[in-house]
């Protein structure tokens, strides 16, 4: 009686890492969308508003909360005391600070780092060539994604749920 509910209570468990490697996915998922998001509201603020950079990432940050707020805030206020740093090295280590262990990975990090390396001292058009192809980059980003998640996902799954089985069955 006591090797059943073992075994039972090992396939539930492998079967939750499975569902949350699952999760894992949808996240980084939702934050490349949001990144997106992000991107199109800067392209917005810099081409229809005309706001210089640190505005236009105030203004960002307040209306998407969250760690792109305290991101684009504290980004907004170093470009503002002009420490004599310049935009790219601003921008980078905004983003080591706020984002290490946050729900992008490495890859998407050093994406995010290479498209403000332009963005800081081209003129308005520049700008927003440079934001329109890093937009493009995220949706094709976005698009892998979307089609990963519906293989992996099931693929997650069905390794929780077998491997809790294999592993109760080698301990019976």
């Amino acid at each position: 009686m006591l090797k059943l509910i073992g075994c039972v209570l090992i396939i539930f468990a492998s079967s939750g890492m499975g569902y949350l490697k699952g999760m894992e996915l949808k996240k980084h998922l939702v934050e490349v969308e949001k990144m997106r998001q992000m991107f199109l509201m800067l392209r917005s603020e810099i081409r229809h508003i005309k706001s210089p950079l640190p505005e236009a990432f105030r203004h960002i940050g307040k209306r998407m909360g969250g760690v792109y707020e305290s991101w684009l805030l504290d980004l907004s206020e170093q470009l503002i005391r002009k420490s004599g740093v310049t935009f790219m090295e601003l921008w980078s280590n905004s983003i080591e600070k706020h984002w290490k262990g946050g729900n992008l990975k490495e890859g998407d990090m050093e994406k995010l780092k290479a498209a403000g390396e332009n963005m800081g001292y081209l003129d308005e058009e520049m700008q927003v060539g440079t934001i329109d192809l890093y937009v493009e980059q995220l949706e094709q980003e976005i698009q892998r994604l979307q089609n990963e998640f519906a293989v992996e996902k099931k693929l997650y799954h069905c390794l929780g749920v077998m491997g809790g089985i294999f592993l109760a069955v080698v301990l019976i």
